[in-house]
C-alpha cells in the first residue's frame, strides 16, 4: 500500500470489509470499501506457519499478514460490461444478487470514466456505457507495457530458476519477451479467462506448448539432470499371485560343493542354547 493510500485509510471513518465477485475467478473475494474517498481496495490474506514478520518495531509472530492495494474498478466493472445485453446505466448494470455490497461499487463507479474500455451512450449525466473490445485490449495493452517497464527497471526475476547459482544468459530478445509474459500473467490476474488470451494474441506473445513449463519460466534454468529411479518399477500391489521360480541348473562344481556340504552343520547352530 503506497503512504497516500495508507494515510486516507487511516483518516476515514467509514471502512468496511466487503465482498465481491473477482473479475478472474468469478468467485467470492474481500475486498475494503473506503466511502469518504470512494474507493476500492483488494484484500488478501497471506498465511504462511513458521514465520515471523518484522513491521517496523514490531514482530508479526503467526505469519500472517493482510494486504491491502488501491484496484482500479475498472477490472471489477468490466466482467458486467462484457454481458451486458443493453446500453442502461451504470449504476443499474452493477446489480449482482449474490453480492449485495456491489452497491458500493456502483457508488464509486458512478464517479469514474470509462471510456477506455467503453463507449459513452447519450448524455454523460445518464451514465450509460457500452463496451468496446477494441479500446479494452488497447488500454490493456498500456498497462502491460507500464507493468513490463517497471519489472525491468527494478530487475525483477522473471522465474523461480533465477535464484539458482547457475543461471542462463538471456539476449535481449529473449529478456523483452520474457518480461512482457510475466507482465501479462500478472495483469490476466485481473481479467476473464477469455480476455486473458485475447491479449496475449493482441500483444502477439509466442504460444507456449507446455504451460507449467512456461508458468515457472524453464528457460532460465539450465538443463535439468535425469533422474535416476529408485525402487521397483513394476507394481506388485496389482496382482497377489505367486511368481513361480525358475530353477537353474547346477554346475558339477556347485553339486561337489552341495555334496561336501551335506551332513555339517550351520555356524549359527554353534551359538544356540543347548
Amino acid at each position: 500500500m503506497t503512504d497516500g493510500s495508507r494515510d486516507s485509510l487511516f483518516s476515514s471513518s467509514n471502512i468496511q470489509v466487503i465482498k465481491l465477485k473477482h473479475p478472474n475467478t468469478n468467485k467470492s473475494a474481500m475486498y475494503v470499501f473506503d466511502e469518504d474517498h470512494k474507493k476500492i481496495l483488494d484484500l488478501v490474506a497471506f498465511d504462511e506457519s513458521h514465520r515471523s514478520w518484522f513491521i517496523g518495531e514490531t514482530i508479526q509472530s503467526d505469519g500472517r499478514l493482510y494486504i491491502m492495494s488501491p484496484v482500479d474498478v475498472t477490472y471489477l466493472v468490466l466482467p458486467y460490461l462484457m454481458k451486458a445485453t443493453q446500453n442502461i446505466p451504470i449504476d443499474h448494470l452493477l446489480v449482482d444478487p449474490e453480492f449485495p455490497a456491489i452497491s458500493h461499487l456502483a457508488a464509486v463507479a458512478a464517479t469514474k470514466d470509462f471510456s477506455h474500455v467503453a463507449e459513452k451512450k447519450g448524455t454523460a449525466e445518464l451514465g450509460v456505457w457500452k463496451y468496446s473490445e477494441a479500446r479494452t485490449l488497447s488500454w490493456l495493452e498500456e498497462r502491460v507495457r507500464q507493468l513490463f517497464k517497471l519489472l525491468q527497471e527494478k530487475k525483477v526475476p522473471t522465474s523461480s530458476g533465477q535464484s539458482f547459482t547457475y543461471v542462463r544468459t538471456m539476449d535481449s530478445e529473449q529478456t523483452i519477451e520474457a518480461y512482457l509474459v510475466l507482465a501479462h500473467g500478472i495483469v490476466s490476474e485481473y481479467v476473464s479467462k477469455d480476455l486473458s488470451q485475447l491479449l496475449h494474441k493482441h500483444l502477439k506473445l509466442p504460444e507456449v506448448k507446455n504451460k507449467q513449463k512456461h508458468l515457472m519460466g524453464m528457460e532460465n534454468q539450465p538443463p535439468s539432470k535425469k533422474q535416476k529411479a529408485e525402487g521397483p518399477v513394476e507394481d506388485y500391489t496389482k496382482n497377489n499371485t505367486p511368481v513361480n521360480k525358475v530353477k537353474t541348473p547346477q554346475t558339477a562344481k556347485a553339486k561337489a560343493l552341495a555334496k561336501s556340504a551335506s551332513g555339517s552343520k550351520n555356524i549359527t547352530s554353534f551359538f544356540c542354547k543347548k
